[in-house]
């Protein structure tokens, strides 16, 4: 009877220790994306005025919080003033957004609010005039914030424009006056798929040095450098800016169409797969509210130098909608 007890412990002790030694090897085995939980990020955004007349958002705070309440304050990545284009908001697919928005606009009771593409959200969270009933019931007054909040759901990976939509002008807001800005969703695997000495790989996206934010606005390119070798500080790089990277970086581009004009963007020097096919290109058309993203290899093929984008629409190039890609040794 004893000898009997015993060999059943022995026979609990050995299943025990196999299915501890599987599922040890079915965690090692698993992608690291596969056990990745969502973090929220909460964000206080205010719209507020420029002396130039222009109207822009500004990050005031910027916090993420994980699963198990650990909060990383990230605000000093952002420039603290506002900024045209807006703060680009970066998050990873199985995140949350919580961002409140604050009426900072002197001299205006007019409504503004926070309206976005791609990602999810319910209709409270729309940031738009409700068609059926034209209640602005989703945007913030002056001594009223509005807090929104966004889902980058599974499949919602990519670059996302943002802007107000109801300042002044119900149907397209103040987009056009720079209420606008992007929110960078990055797939949960953390890879993306790009075209490097000339053959198609999955890079992994913490081996890209810098991205640039481009919107294509009428006949202007405004810009925004997020640098990865500065724990992803923002720069913003205004009108028409000449950008740069250090040969052989791995850089990711983000251009963007804002505003009602269509454009065709072209980089001098460089070729990338077309977003979302397996096309080789060095051209894109880009219309509003478009996007295109893309890494390349700076100077891959042609060494450092100073390269060229403009939109090839000879109106907007003749009006000075250019400007350089200047790759360093």
């Amino acid at each position: 009877m004893i000898k009997q007890s015993r060999n059943k412990r022995l026979l609990m002790l050995y299943f025990g220790m196999l299915f501890g030694l599987i599922s040890f090897s079915c965690l090692l085995s698993s992608p690291a994306w596969a056990m990745r939980e969502g973090e929220t990020h909460v964000i206080t955004l205010k719209a507020s005025n420029l002396p130039s007349g222009q109207l822009a958002y500004q990050m005031a705070s910027h916090k993420i919080k994980s699963k198990y309440g650990r909060i990383r304050d990230v605000t000093s990545r952002y420039v603290q003033r506002p900024i045209v284009p807006g703060p680009t908001i970066i998050m990873t697919e199985g995140d949350v957004a919580e961002i409140t928005l604050e009426h900072d606009i002197e001299g205006s009771t007019l409504p503004v609010s926070l309206h976005v593409h791609g990602v999810h959200y319910k209709i409270k969270d729309d940031g738009t005039v409700k068609a059926m009933n034209g209640i602005i019931d989703s945007a913030a007054f002056p001594g009223k914030p509005y807090t929104y909040r966004w889902e980058a759901a599974s499949g919602t990976a990519g670059t996302w424009p943002y802007h107000d939509h109801t300042f002044g002008n119900p149907m397209l807001g103040a987009e056009d006056k720079g209420l606008y800005g992007a929110v960078i969703v990055n797939p949960s695997s953390m890879e993306v798929t790009a075209l490097i000495d000339g053959e198609i790989v999955d890079v992994d996206l913490d081996d890209v040095k810098r991205e640039f934010v481009l919107w294509m606005h009428e006949t202007t390119f405004w810009g925004a450098e997020i640098n990865h070798i500065l724990d992803g500080q923002q720069i913003p790089l205004w009108s028409n800016p000449t950008i740069g990277a250090r040969l052989g970086e791995l850089i990711r581009f983000h251009v963007i169409g804002i505003g009602t004009a269509f454009h065709t963007f072209h980089l001098h020097g460089h070729r990338w797969l077309e977003h979302g096919t397996s096309s080789v290109v060095d051209t894109v058309n880009i219309g509003p509210i478009s996007r295109q993203t893309f890494v390349v290899e700076a100077g891959e093929g042609v060494g450092p130098g100073a390269w060229h984008y403009h939109c090839h629409v000879l109106q907007h190039m003749q009006s000075g909608m250019m400007g350089k890609f200047r790759v360093l040794e």
